[in-house]
């Protein structure tokens, strides 16, 4: 599989060129010009009715906002009524002014004699078994509308909202019909029955989970340093109390982090309680850091040279079958980066998707300067970030099952961004199909199938199970769908991020933090994971799905 194949996306016209402020590592970006969207950039109003234009402003300090028609002023707000009176088309100009810049935009206003409905909802549903669910009907100009569902040929309901209780999983095809005194809209949909998420506590050890995995996972922490547990949360509503216990003894702590400071080697049974649900982990306390570094010899590798763990998130690049294996994953990556090839990438798949890799020696912190860099292939105005998280061989046995923590970007410590954030894929049940999700917050989405890429399946199908469930760190999407397709990327600290793609990103040990964001003071590193970052998806492009290669050390000469 060539991910470079991608480039094809890259049709005259399909991308627009937006200049961006380059930001360092310890900059903050420029505070720039405001930024203007529109609920809409084409407006429909019947003849003889009032519609309103809406825009959204941020970035703008003190503004002022002016609506122009025919070089009029006919509104000074961030709404603007448009008076129906005579069909045609018209152009009305949006304008901000404010102390740190101007942005001016234009919106098509079209008068016409009659205004059918619209349907506007995407074109993946799900439903939970054993339960109500509530599907709404979203339609623009449904004034008077009437509704007509209908669930594999059958009316189910003439509501505008469509109430389903499933009690068999599986695919099944909605319609919906809306009509007006204008006309209707008639919109089909893949509707899916699958089991509702249970509520959960779990904690992550940077592995793909299986439903129903109970088992006690492991963590670990040299001597001498301590550990910020957290555990994942899952359709738990925000929980205000955490009781945790070491060894059976409650802790003071009542929050959704614990520092465990051991005294002594040897294992403690850590449990956290939320609202009935109880995790639990072993942690290790190992010998004090540098017992296990590596120091870099003559014949040591610039490159990464061992991946221990390649699991896809489902995409239009991943092509995994029926009689694939986990090992054939794994050998692709390693084949790719075995002959020191620091520009070879392959695609991680949709959220989560990750692949952990080794050096043959430790990498060392230089304090103030990038220790390791890693290739995508972002372009300008199109970025898939990427989230890298690093790793010691605490124990000293050579393999990734120590504790974990991630390289801060410029989006840690964002409302925006979801620590822990997890996402279930659900298996196919034929080919050809869109793969469904679900999300720890309760999101809902699903990765479609698309006309450029015909695998059967978008889903790894070496899973042995109906779904997998894939935790990291969930950053907002950038992605803008339209006419224009893109994806902006963060200021700094992610992989597939910003730029051309022709030079590696960099980044520093010295970045890592421990669960609750505190500096983990990592002297080196023998382990990098990177997962896709972001959940989005377009008509044009497809999922977004992180392009990785395999880090090199640069502080070793090549």
């Amino acid at each position: 599989m060539n991910i470079f194949t991608k480039w094809k996306w890259m049709l005259p016209g399909l991308f627009f060129v937006q200049l961006m402020a380059c930001s360092k590592h310890d900059e903050k970006p420029a505070y720039g010009a405001p930024a203007v969207t529109f609920s809409s950039t084409e407006y429909k109003v019947k003849i003889g009715t009032t519609g309103t234009l809406t825009a959204q402003v941020g970035n703008a300090v003190n503004p002022v906002f002016a609506w122009k028609l025919d070089g009029k002023i006919i509104s000074h707000d961030l709404t603007c009524p448009f008076d129906g009176s005579q069909v045609g088309e018209y152009f009305v100009t949006f304008r901000v002014d404010a102390q740190n810049g101007s942005m001016e935009q234009q919106v098509k206003v079209t008068v016409v004699d009659k205004l059918p409905p619209q349907i506007n909802m995407p074109t993946n549903l799900i439903a939970f078994l054993g339960q109500d669910n509530s599907i709404p009907a979203i339609v623009s100009y449904a004034a008077g509308a009437k509704y007509v569902w209908r669930l594999n040929g059958t009316i189910v309901s003439t509501d505008s909202i469509y109430v389903t209780h499933p009690t068999v999983q599986g695919s099944n095809t909605l319609t919906l019909q809306v009509t007006n005194s204008d006309g209707s809209d008639l919109k089909l949909f893949g509707l899916g029955f699958i089991p509702p998420p249970p509520p959960e506590l779990y904690f992550d050890d940077g592995h793909y989970r299986l439903a129903g995995d109970v088992s006690t996972k492991r963590g670990s922490i040299p001597l001498g340093k301590s550990l910020v547990l957290a555990p994942v949360v899952s359709h738990i509503p925000s929980p205000a109390l955490f009781q945790w216990t070491v060894n059976g003894v409650a802790q003071s702590s009542t929050s959704v982090y614990l520092t465990y400071t051991p005294a002594a080697k040897g294992t403690a049974l850590i449990t956290v309680t939320a609202a009935g649900v109880t995790a639990s982990v072993n942690v290790e306390c190992v010998d004090a850091e540098g017992t296990f570094f590596r120091a870099p010899s003559t014949g040591s590798k610039y490159i990464a040279n061992n991946a221990f763990e390649f699991i896809p998130a489902p995409g239009q690049f991943t092509a995994y079958g029926p009689y694939s294996s986990a090992s054939d994953a794994l050998q692709d990556f390693q084949n790719g980066m075995t002959p020191n090839n620091t520009q070879w990438i392959t695609s991680l798949g949709a959220y989560g998707g990750y692949v952990i890799t080794g050096f043959d020696h430790s990498v060392s912190d230089l304090a103030g300067k990038p220790d390791i860099g890693i290739n995508g292939n972002q372009f300008p105005q199109w970025s898939e970030p990427g989230i890298v998280w690093v790793s010691q061989d605490e124990n000293g046995n050579g393999l990734p099952d120590d504790t974990w923590y991630e390289l801060k970007g410029s989006e840690t410590g964002n409302s925006a961004t979801n620590e822990r954030y997890a996402i279930t894929y659900y298996k196919p049940s034929a080919p050809g199909q869109d793969v469904l999700w679900v999300d720890n917050l309760g999101g809902k989405g699903s990765v479609d199938y698309n006309q450029y890429h015909s695998q059967p399946y978008y889903f790894p199908m070496f899973i042995n199970a109906n779904s997998y469930t894939l935790v990291g760190t969930g950053l907002k999407s950038t992605m803008v769908i339209g006419d224009l397709e893109t994806s902006a990327g963060y200021a700094w600290g992610y992989v597939d991020n910003v730029g051309d793609g022709t030079t590696p990103t960099t980044f520093r040990i010295e970045d890592a933090i421990r669960a609750d964001g505190t500096p983990a003071n990592l002297k080196y590193i023998d382990f990098v994971k990177v997962h896709t970052g972001m959940t989005g998806k377009g008509a044009a492009v497809g999922e977004i799905s992180t392009e990785t290669g395999a880090p090199f050390d640069l502080n070793l000469n090549k």
